[in-house]
């Protein structure tokens, strides 16, 4: 029995320095009292989203990127030691600051948990789909082949009217049948589409720019258009299919109407947090102060 107590009592003696031996283990730097650990420079990480990206992509990088972070601690550290010993801490400027920071970070945080308590639920999220379905449709479309005759940017006139002069001369060739995906081969500078037959796929209404778009979607299916102008050049266009607008099901659109049901629902709560925050502590405006303070007439 003695032998027993004695075992426990040497157990709880090692404890303690033992957790301490852990927990220094974890850590990476130290200076004037001050110290890094393992888990606060993950954290660092965590914070800069460029970072986490490079630590994806680039995971060799993990070592320089760690001591570049624990470089900075460190100088930022010395920077704050001294500024400390020097009283700057002390003037009242940097005390405001330093308070209104505090106030930031604050707000930030406490809004930041009342986010975390929302309960995003199935039911909530149909019931916004419903009274919102107009967001979630496909804009009507047309299935477009084009020949594309480009034109530099900032080219001159004689430039675009040579342009201009070729793409009429490949259009009056298709009217008189030869054909369309031959010419986009030997003709067309859209090096992506040229291979396809100058095969852009399906176009919907807003995907491209205003003045390709206009024209295109006057165009009949099967109507050859003539040559059609915009910063890229000039553009002979074949409309092959028109495509309806589409309304997107809710399952193939859930995590767009999670992400806007719940920006809706963090608005309502800022709301009505502040409107129950201005009833506790009922902030005053002193218009008439502010206005002298801006007039100089303080």
């Amino acid at each position: 029995m003695k032998n027993l107590k004695l075992v426990i009592i040497l157990l709880v003696m090692f404890v303690f320095p033992l957790k301490i031996l852990a927990e220094e283990r974890n850590l990476v730097a130290e200076v004037g009292g001050h110290k890094l650990y393992k888990e606060e420079l993950n954290l660092l990480v965590e914070e800069e989203p460029q970072l986490k990206q490079i630590l994806k992509t680039k995971p060799e990088l993990k070592n320089e990127i760690y001591h570049s972070l624990i470089n900075r601690w460190i100088n930022l550290t010395l920077l704050y030691l001294q500024a400390e010993k020097e009283g700057v801490s002390k003037d009242s400027q940097i005390q405001k600051k330093l308070e209104e920071l505090k106030k930031m970070y604050l707000a930030e945080e406490y809004l930041k948990r009342k986010v975390e308590e929302l309960k995003i639920e199935e039911e909530g999220l149909k019931n916004y789909y419903e009274k919102n379905k107009e967001r979630y449709k496909k804009a009507e479309g047309v299935k477009v082949r084009h020949i594309l005759i480009y034109v530099p940017e900032k080219a001159d006139n004689t430039t675009f009217q040579k342009a201009l002069t070729k793409a009429n001369q490949i259009y009056s060739k298709i009217l008189k049948g030869a054909s369309f995906e031959e010419m986009a081969k030997l003709y067309s500078d859209d090096t992506t589409s040229k291979v396809k037959g100058g095969d852009l796929g399906i176009i919907r209404k807003g995907e491209t720019i205003p003045e390709f778009e206009r024209e295109i979607f006057k165009l009949k299916v099967g109507e050859i258009s003539k040559p059609i102008r915009s910063p890229y050049g000039y553009h002979i266009v074949k409309i092959e299919k028109k495509v309806p607008a589409e309304l997107l099901s809710f399952d193939k659109v859930k995590n767009l109407v999670e992400e806007d049901y719940r920006k809706e629902q963090e608005k309502i709560l800022m709301e009505k947090l502040l409107k129950e925050l201005y009833q506790t502590y009922q902030p005053k405006i002193y218009l008439e102060a502010t206005k002298e303070v801006s007039n100089g007439t303080k």
